[in-house]
């Protein structure tokens, strides 16, 4: 039988959940914060390429604080 969708886009049982929260901010751009769901460590970000900077650098195997 076929993988449910659900199941799909979980992610790995022993993997990191980050939350992501994204608002524009007073000049019309992005800013959030980033949540380590399983142990509450908060990283906040003014501009979406700290964000991204921030992702690639987790994939990487980099510790920016939040690992």
């Amino acid at each position: 039988m076929a993988q449910s969708f659900t199941s799909r886009l979980l992610p790995r049982a022993q993997g990191p959940v980050y939350l992501v929260l994204l608002w524009p901010d007073r000049t019309g751009n992005w800013e959030g914060r980033i949540k380590n769901a399983k142990t509450g460590a908060e990283f906040s970000f003014r501009e979406l390429e700290e964000l991204m900077s921030w992702l690639e650098a987790h994939k990487n195997g980099e510790n920016r604080g939040l690992a």
